[in-house]
């Protein structure tokens, strides 16, 4: 497989926006990558990867998916170029297996769902790593990666019947509650800029 023109200046220009975020005193914002369809985004993902494991110092890349057909199929990519990224994939099946992947020094490209970030009660979720040498790959950015303001909504019991309110966030605030001093890096083909999701107010810059 070989670059494309377009996946060749978005790589690189992801890998200088990442290695910035990621150094001391960056915002943790590696920016997006808005693709159009057939642009061949999941060998895009594997070409930015490849690449910030050799830029990075070896870090530990978390692919995130909002389905598991889509966590399937591009673990499958990757898995198929497990020769550029150095190491075999790993898929999380749980949240404990993903805690148990991320507690490695450095190193590990892991695939999960981002409905593993829900925290099962309260409002904040357990740091999974302190780590810096961790960078955050979300597929279809625009979908699930907002929410840092609390919202109010109906509280039910396990018959559906609403017995108060509670407060909750979005997967945006309980990712970085999880892991919190990782780089973010968004691929999307369709952003968005309202005041209540805000694609690159979240990721950085196009």
């Amino acid at each position: 497989k070989v670059a494309a023109y377009h996946q060749y200046y978005a790589v690189n220009f992801a890998l200088e926006t990442t290695l910035r975020a990621a150094s001391e005193g960056g915002d943790r914002k590696g920016g997006v990558i808005w693709h159009t369809q057939g642009s061949g985004k999941s060998l895009s993902m594997v070409f930015y990867t490849g690449k910030v494991i050799r830029n990075l110092n070896n870090p530990t890349v978390i692919v995130i998916t909002d389905r598991n057909d889509l966590d399937d199929q591009l673990f499958g990519t990757f898995t198929a170029a497990k020769n550029i990224l150095r190491q075999v994939p790993q898929q999380a099946e749980s949240r404990s297996a993903l805690k148990d992947l991320l507690k490695v020094a450095s190193g590990g490209v892991i695939f999960t769902t981002i409905q593993k970030f829900w925290p099962e009660e309260g409002n904040t979720f357990d740091a999974l790593t302190q780590r810096s040498n961790v960078v955050v790959v979300a597929d279809e950015a625009h979908r699930t990666q907002y929410g840092f303001a609390p919202k109010t909504i109906d509280d039910k019991n396990e018959d559906g019947e609403v017995i108060g309110k509670k407060v909750v966030y979005g997967f945006a605030k309980y990712m970085r509650d999880a892991l919190p001093n990782a780089t973010y890096l968004g691929f999307t083909g369709t952003p968005v800029e309202k005041d209540d999701a805000n694609t690159p107010a979240v990721f950085g810059e196009y």
